[in-house]
């Protein structure tokens, strides 16, 4: 059987942290500005969980953020049956 591979888009944490603290901001802020529940933002900073293309696209908008990398880090899974 073929093994498929899956990449799966992660935010950088660290990354996020300090790119909040450059703005004077908050967690609750940017929540409010990409359109998300305070707790699916704490999902996605703490528990890994990938955020879709359109929520990676409005962090880095309203953070300031033009290269994809500064924020987020690409992480490959193979999918065995």
């Amino acid at each position: 059987m073929k093994r498929r591979e899956r990449i799966i888009v992660l935010l950088k944490r660290q990354a996020l942290w300090a790119r909040l603290d450059i703005l004077g901001r908050s967690q609750n802020w940017l929540a409010r500005e990409i359109g998300i529940s305070r707790g699916y933002l704490s999902t996605l900073i703490n528990d890994g969980r990938a955020p879709s293309g359109r929520i990676r696209r409005r962090m880095q908008e309203v953070l300031g953020v033009e290269d994809f990398d500064e924020l987020f880090a690409l992480e490959r899974h193979d999918d065995r049956p």
